[in-house]
């Protein structure tokens, strides 16, 4: 758990200067402004907790 802790303030913590764009049906947005919403969190915090999430899922992959 500690490790998964570290990678994750590693992926969450410093300045976002990065950005990545990618095309969404109008249907998947709608569908994350409402999730992120019931959740309480703005959409690009839903997909970054989705990321992060899958990255420590995968974290064998990833190069530390």
């Amino acid at each position: 758990m500690a490790d998964d802790n570290t990678l994750r303030k590693a992926i969450l913590n410093g300045k976002k200067s990065e950005r990545i764009i990618f095309a969404v049906t109008p249907e998947m947005k709608r569908a994350i402004a409402l999730i992120a919403e019931e959740r309480c969190l703005s959409v690009s915090a839903y997909i970054t907790d989705i990321l992060a999430k899958d990255i420590l899922a995968n974290e064998d992959v990833v190069s530390r």
